[in-house]
Formats: C-alpha cells, sequence, structure tokens
C-alpha cells in the first residue's frame, strides 16, 4: 500500500500545483446567473444527486454533511471551462428597424474553478473547507447597441469560500454545518444607444464594486443501506452591497456625476433534496430536486444625494440607476444514471430542466434551460481518481420588452453553452 501511496505522490503535487495556477489565473470568473456549478463530476451528471452522492468530495458545497462520509483526509480540485453563446434578435423597435436589435454572440467564455478538502478529526466528527463559484453573468453587447442604456458591458460574478463541520450522529444519520464567507463584484458600463444618435458610443453609466458578506448552510444525509441514502440542504439567502467608484456622463461627454456608493448583489436562497441508489455493483441511479429562493431580488438600483435627476429616463434627484427585475422562486429537476465499465472506468450521464425565474431582462436574457450531460472517471489506483464532464446547455427562447425614454424595444433571446469540466480527487489511504 505504501508503495502505491509513493507512486501517486508525485501526479498529486503537480496537479496541485497546476490547479492552483488555475485558481488565481486572472481569467477566472464565475458560472451562471441561476445556478452554481461546483465540479466535473456534477457536470457529468447535470448537478443530479448532488446532496446525497457520497462518491463526490465536491458535493460538500451542496451538502456539508457529505464530509463526515470521508474516512480519509480527501482532496479534489476541478476546472470548468464554459464557452457560451447568445442571440439577440429583434421583434419591434418603436424609433426604427426592428433588425437594428440584433445581435450575435453577447455571451462570453470564462474559468471555473474550485477546491474541497475534507479531514477526518475522529471516528465522529470531520472538518471540510470548500471554495467555488456561483450565481454570475457575463454580457457583451455592441457598444452602439440602440438599448445600450440598459443593455453595455455586464458582469456579475461571486465566489463562496465555506468552511464546514460534520458529525456521524449514528451509522445512518449525518449532520453537517458551515459558514461561507461569499465574495462579489459587479462591473457595468452602459452606453447612451439610440438617446445619442450623433454618438451611441458614448458611455452613459460606468461602476465596478465589490463586496463581501456571510450566509450560512445546514445539510443531513440519511444511509438506508450502503446502496441507498438521501440528502437534504439548505444555503441561505443573502445581500452583498458592493463598493465602489460609480460614474455617470452627458451625452457630450460632460461629468454629470462620480462617488462612491453601493449596488446590491441578491445572491437567493437554496434548498436541495437528493437520491442516490446503487441498484447493483455496477448501475446506480441518483436525482436531485433544487429549490431557489429569489425573494430578496426585486430591483437593481444605485442612490446617492448627488445624483442629478434625469427626466429622460425616469429618475429623480438622488436616484443614479433603478432596473426592475421582479423576480420569482425557481427550481431545477435532473436524474442521472451511473455504470461501472471495468475497475478503471465509471461512465455516467444525465439531464435536468431548469425552471425560469421570470426575470429576464436585457441584461440577465434567459430563464429556462435544460441540460444534457456524460461524464467519465479514470480510477487510477484506490487512492487517485480523474474525472471528465460535458454538459450542454440549451437555453429556451425567450421575450423582453423594455422602454427607455421614448423609444420601447422588444426582442427575442435564445442561445447555448458548453462546459467542459476537470477534476483530481485524492485521498490519504494508508
Amino acid at each position: 500500500m505504501s508503495k502505491s501511496c509513493s507512486r501517486d505522490s508525485p501526479i498529486v503535487y503537480l496537479s496541485t500545483i497546476l490547479s492552483l495556477i488555475i485558481y488565481y489565473s486572472p481569467l477566472t470568473n464565475a458560472a451562471s446567473y441561476q445556478s452554481s456549478t461546483t465540479s466535473a463530476i456534477e457536470l457529468g451528471n447535470a448537478g443530479a444527486g448532488a446532496a446525497a452522492d457520497t462518491n463526490n468530495l465536491a458535493n460538500i458545497a451542496v451538502n456539508p454533511a457529505i464530509t463526515a462520509a470521508f474516512k480519509h483526509p480527501s482532496i479534489a480540485f476541478a476546472a470548468i471551462f464554459v464557452t457560451s453563446e447568445k442571440d439577440i434578435e429583434g421583434e419591434n423597435y418603436s424609433s426604427g428597424d426592428p433588425a437594428a436589435l440584433d445581435q450575435q454572440s453577447i455571451g462570453d467564455n470564462y474559468v471555473v474553478p474550485s477546491a474541497y478538502f475534507a479531514f477526518p478529526i475522529n471516528e465522529k466528527w470531520s472538518f471540510g473547507f470548500a471554495t467555488f463559484s456561483n450565481y454570475n453573468v457575463r454580457n457583451n453587447y455592441d457598444t452602439r447597441y440602440p438599448a445600450g442604456t440598459v443593455t453595455g458591458q455586464r458582469s456579475l460574478f461571486t465566489y463562496e469560500i465555506n468552511p464546514n463541520i460534520a458529525v456521524k450522529l449514528t451509522d445512518k444519520l449525518y449532520l453537517g454545518i458551515g459558514v461561507s464567507a461569499i465574495h462579489g463584484n459587479y462591473e457595468l458600463v452602459t452606453n447612451y444607444g439610440a438617446q445619442n444618435p450623433t454618438n451611441p458610443s458614448q458611455i452613459y453609466q460606468d461602476f465596478e464594486g465589490v463586496g463581501l458578506d456571510f450566509r450560512y448552510n445546514i445539510g443531513l444525509l440519511y444511509k438506508i443501506n450502503k446502496r441507498h441514502q438521501f440528502g437534504l440542504s439548505y444555503r441561505s439567502a443573502t445581500e452583498i452591497e458592493t463598493e465602489g467608484d460609480f460614474t455617470t456622463l452627458a451625452n457630450n461627454n460632460d461629468l454629470l456625476f462620480q462617488d462612491n456608493t453601493t449596488l446590491s448583489m441578491a445572491v437567493p436562497s437554496e434548498t436541495t433534496l437528493s437520491g442516490f441508489h446503487q441498484l447493483d455493483p455496477r448501475l446506480a441511479i441518483q436525482y436531485s430536486l433544487a429549490w431557489y429562493g429569489w425573494e430578496n431580488l426585486d430591483y437593481i438600483s444605485v442612490a446617492h444625494p448627488d445624483c442629478p435627476a434625469n427626466p429622460d429616463f425616469n429618475l429623480p434627484q438622488g436616484q443614479c440607476l433603478t432596473e426592475s427585475v421582479n423576480a420569482k422562486d425557481s427550481w431545477k429537476f435532473a436524474f442521472a444514471v451511473s455504470y461501472k465499465l471495468n475497475d478503471v472506468i465509471l461512465l455516467r450521464s444525465g439531464a435536468s430542466t431548469e425552471k425560469s425565474t421570470e426575470s429576464a431582462t436585457f441584461a440577465i436574457p434567459f430563464d429556462e434551460k435544460n441540460n444534457f450531460s456524460v461524464g467519465l472517471t479514470y480510477f487510477a489506483s484506490r487512492s487517485l481518481s480523474f474525472d471528465i464532464g460535458l454538459t450542454y446547455v440549451k437555453y429556451e427562447t425567450t421575450r423582453i420588452e423594455d422602454t427607455v425614454g421614448l423609444d420601447s424595444f422588444s426582442v427575442s433571446a435564445e442561445g447555448d453553452s458548453t462546459m467542459l469540466g476537470l477534476q483530481l480527487n485524492y485521498q490519504l489511504i494508508n
């Protein structure tokens, strides 16, 4: 056994270094604003079983009780590579040709890093640590886009650092509790567009803010026996007050306002119920139902007493920015099947559907999506395994309407994205 561990060690050390390079790369940004992606295994099974599957250490990001299911010190590193295609097609434009509202590929490409650790303290207690990204969006409209004041270039991303503690209450019941420090970054640059026909690329507003807040998570894991288990987890909602310089410019580039302001980023609550069933030594199924509570997201607003009134955009004195969202709670259902082909290869596939928040806007154009996933685990030894997961996401076509000044806009949005995940898992087995 010691010989096997020695053989794995150089691979683990090299992989750890590579993971840290990815982790701190300036290219790293976050995932979709509606749901998180925490690992390559999750990509391979469309997120099914996330609160109940104890074969994936990264699931402690969903259910901290899973930490206590690992008998040996364990680590996992993952990187998700995302390519996103989002297209906008004009349907109605009160002041011109609807084709002027067409915009191809407003999405972006980015990398999502994550890392997970589990350390058994004794036979009952375990400590876990998870760092992962969630609830984010990046969109880039052309600077001359007619509805420039409600589109522009936007980047919202969050990153969580989540230590947790888990206890084995009985042989069948596990409990986990954690507290997350969640960091948020909000970047916004909008343009005058149709409100300045002579120079539509003229910047209207510019904001870049960062903030930090906290939330808690709690989870239960119930093992009926070695083949059947269920998980239930809850993660609280929070609002991150991002703080930074906010600038408003006139259509002739004169400075109208510039000062330090705050903009709230809403992060929803998450409730997940999952099941995992090993039907025979090779075949397993798993499923999840997740509920996202968006009760804390109804508008995006920036206020400051020195912000000048702007009747063209219905902004009174003291109101720098306001955008109505009116989000509603959403849900996601996922189902997956895994099959152990032989002693070293496990195959998996899954699908999920995600219900809309019914809050699509030009800035966040998609509400509903369906995921189709495949994945593979390679067991290099008892201690070391590698995962690859691939998910194709198809967004449902969404119709969006808005009014800016005297102009009304109506478009339909459609698109897809592809996510490729790589993951390393290692357990320190004596």
